[in-house]
């Protein structure tokens, strides 16, 4: 079974590997199509955006499919005359995190365990549905496919142009069908949030460091792991900055040699997200650490990062086999492992990443151990672990080189993925907690 007899969109990957540097250079020697008086920048994001619209059609079909046959045939008796409205269907998507954004975007932060949860994205919802007089809940459900049709978009660029366009095409089919991406159909910030990331590592590659520090603020205002952007920031401006600097000052042009330290304050937009929302509950609660106080609602204070780990292992192996807990607890493993070991092969293996391009592996994995630092409760010390390697785009992007070099690991991820998706959407309608 080919990707292509699934997703016709879709092309098949050659089977040739090839290095970092030969993966860039076939990059770099692909040129964009001509499209008449289009600017070239403008043709190459109506490109990308052409290739991944498909997808995104499809797989939001899906999902509208999955929630009309699944909210239907799961609650009304066979054989019965009885009649569901839409807003029926609707409300089967106000599960867990969805209604806790509609309730901050509808009557605000009613309590301190709420402000765990970041303001963007549920700001955004109240303005839109107060704008245009909408349900609070499609409303955050139409931002979020928003968004996520645009962090497909970027993710295929930086992809693209990092990798090769066949890389790109595989990325974004990879991250679009794992089993848990039905967040980014839901009411939840996901979408948002790697929006804004994927954002800011395309600035950064390109040097735009005012444009990278705004997306990364903007990051940092929809989930607290975008202040980890400042690492990849100052990595990123080391690389490309100091070189130019040392020369310049090397040829005694001392005047030019400070202007690449232009971009340096751009850094400071990243905490500035950060700082708005303190302002904001201090304002509000007398706390502008209110955020990290609430976190004791959630999570256990901070630990070390394979804790949770260890204790999701022990939960494996001690309980009975055939209960909620272990099968759920399996899950949480797996998918931990899925992107731990992925990232790792972003730095080793042949289909690594070059050191110059380390700087998105090496996001990934902080965004990923942050939480590992403070597990969850009880049974769930990986709480919202198959969420948060959502975020891991560097993850999908070694697997689509390693997808684009072994046709077997493409079959297998599609075959499995497809159906486990459609069935932890089933779950999440049905609100039974998998995910």
């Amino acid at each position: 079974m080919q990707v292509r007899s699934i997703f016709p969109f879709i092309q098949d990957a050659p089977q040739k590997s090839a290095s970092p540097d030969a993966a860039r250079r076939e990059s770099e020697a692909t040129p964009v199509r001509s499209h008449g008086v289009l600017p070239p920048w403008f043709a190459s994001w109506w490109q990308a955006t052409l290739a991944v619209l498909p997808l995104f059609i499809v797989t939001r079909i899906v999902f509208v499919l999955l929630t009309y046959f699944g909210v239907i045939l799961f609650n009304v008796r066979n054989y019965s005359m009885r009649a569901l409205d839409f807003q029926m269907l609707l409300d089967a998507w106000a599960r867990w995190d969805a209604v806790r954004f509609t309730t901050i975007a509808t009557r605000g932060y009613l309590n301190l365990p709420y402000t765990a949860f970041f303001p963007l994205y549920p700001w955004l919802t109240h303005i839109v549905s107060i704008s245009l007089h909408s349900d609070p809940l499609a409303t955050g459900m139409v931002i979020s496919n928003l968004a996520f049709l645009g962090a497909l978009v970027v993710l295929y660029r930086l992809t693209e142009t990092e990798f090769s366009s066949v890389v790109a095409r595989k990325a974004v089919l990879y991250l679009a069908i794992f089993p848990t991406a039905l967040f980014f159909f839901a009411a939840y910030n996901e979408s948002l949030f790697i929006l804004f990331t994927l954002l800011c590592f395309y600035a950064l590659r390109r040097g735009h460091w005012w444009l990278a520090g705004l997306c990364g603020g903007l990051a940092t205002l929809t989930r607290s792991t975008g202040l980890l952007l400042v690492v990849p920031f100052l990595h990123e401006f080391a690389r490309q900055a100091f070189p130019l600097l040392s020369s310049a000052w090397n040829d005694r042009r001392y005047l030019p040699a400070l202007k690449p330290l232009l971009g340096l304050p751009a850094l400071l937009l990243i905490p500035f997200g950060l700082g708005i929302y303190a302002y904001y509950l201090n304002q509000t609660y007398h706390n502008a650490l209110a955020f990290e106080s609430a976190q004791a609602y959630w999570r256990y204070g901070f630990n070390a990062p394979w804790a949770g780990t260890v204790q999701q292992f022990h939960n494996i192996f001690t309980l009975p086999p055939y209960t909620f807990f272990t099968a759920h607890d399996i899950i949480d493993v797996t998918a931990l492992l899925f992107a731990l070991v992925l990232l790792f092969l972003c730095f080793v293996g042949p289909a690594r990443f070059s050191t110059s391009q380390w700087s998105m592996p090496l996001f990934c994995l902080l965004a990923l151990l942050l939480p590992l630092c403070f597990p969850g409760h009880g049974y769930d010390p990986l709480q919202s672990t198959q969420r948060f390697v959502l975020e891991t785009f560097a993850a999908f992007i070694v697997l689509a080189r390693f997808g684009r070099r072994h046709a077997w690991i493409d079959r297998w991820y599609v075959t499995l993925a497809l159906p486990m998706l459609a069935f932890f959407t089933l779950q999440f309608l049905l609100g039974y907690w998998t995910v």
